[in-house]
């Protein structure tokens, strides 16, 4: 068996060019290739229309005969039909038929285009913002960014946020971060990543932070409505605190290690509205009272084509604050996104 399916994938390889046909859940069907997968839409470049962005949740069935890259296998594999929402396939290492829904697959394209190393990207800005005079004096902005590289199983993410803020003339904060991860999809579910972080907050009395983690990922379920992943590892934490005035006896850093649990959820709402909520728990292997508990719950909503509106939510407890500041933090943002 697998030796004739070797022999399959030599001829194939040579017919490549072959165009397939991906047929559509309203019953329109489109010839051309696969060019790839990108986030909630499947990248087709029909014979006769051009390079189509289609929904996943709108695909029926997909045909091609050319070997295709899938996440978890490093052999290239052929697509034999669908099934519900469930791609059926076959890859060269394996004469095992395969079974995995189209909306939670990560990576899917032309073997050939992966054995050169094609790059997907995409990114957002998002930017809100209070400005006044008179009574109140006041000037806060914030500015934050992330940007997505994905290339095969490896998926690359650099993000990073600025904020200034002032209250009646007094001397600016800024609040930043920036932030780098990098993930490795080993299977249709689970994934590895790695991140590193540095930033500084003085309103928390943190005059600079590192960290830097790893651990395993997993996706529950993500389909057109819904998503849940969970993430579980730990992480090594170095913080620089400001001193606060008066303060004869103060620990000015600190170095430890520490477990992190973090979850990401969303769902999609009617009319084009939907609801988001993650959140990320620290505990210190170290000094087991130290943990922290930082949540994110928001909406949004599309204004124009690329152009969102986003309320959000953003709630962090730290059960042994630094001397002078306060366990729990809230905030409440509203702001414009640019997504490409």
């Amino acid at each position: 068996m697998v030796k004739h399916f070797v022999i399959l994938f030599g001829l194939l390889f040579a017919i490549g060019t072959q165009a397939g046909m991906i047929e559509l859940t309203n019953g329109d069907r489109l010839e051309g290739d696969l060019v790839r997968l990108d986030k909630e839409h499947l990248v087709w470049k029909s014979s006769n229309f051009g390079e189509q962005w289609i929904a996943k949740n709108k695909i029926k069935n997909i045909q091609s005969s050319r070997p295709l890259k899938v996440n978890g296998s490093k052999s290239p594999c052929l697509v034999q039909a669908m099934e519900g929402e469930d791609l059926v396939y076959q890859c060269e290492s394996s004469a095992r038929i395969r079974r995995a829904s189209l909306l939670t697959i990560k990576t899917l394209m032309p073997y050939e285009d992966y054995k050169k190393g094609a790059f997907v990207h995409r990114g957002r800005l998002n930017l809100w913002g209070a400005y006044s005079r008179g009574n109140e004096v006041r000037d806060e902005w914030n500015l934050q960014t992330e940007m997505e590289f994905r290339r095969s199983d490896f998926r690359h993410v650099i993000g990073g946020e600025f904020a200034r803020a002032s209250w009646n003339y007094a001397p600016a904060q800024d609040r930043w971060n920036s932030r780098y991860s990098l993930d490795w999809f080993l299977a249709e579910h689970w994934f590895w990543y790695n991140s590193l972080l540095a930033g500084a907050d003085p309103q928390r009395g943190m005059d600079s932070y590192r960290s830097l983690g790893s651990g395993a990922g997993y996706q529950f379920f993500e389909n057109q409505k819904s998503a849940l992943s969970l993430k579980t590892g730990a992480a090594y934490m170095d913080e620089q605190y400001i001193v606060p005035q008066h303060l004869e006896e103060f620990a000015t850093e600190d170095e430890f290690i520490a477990l992190r649990l973090a979850t990401d959820f969303r769902y999609a709402m009617p009319w084009g509205v939907g609801f988001f909520h993650n959140n990320e728990v620290l505990q210190s292997a170290e000094d087991k009272p130290n943990w922290r508990l930082k949540t994110s719950t928001g909406l949004s909503s599309m204004i124009l084509k690329r152009i969102y509106s986003e309320f959000k939510v953003d709630y962090w407890l730290d059960n042994e604050p630094q001397p002078t500041r306060k366990s729990v933090d809230t905030r409440m943002s509203l702001g414009v996104s640019y997504k490409w």
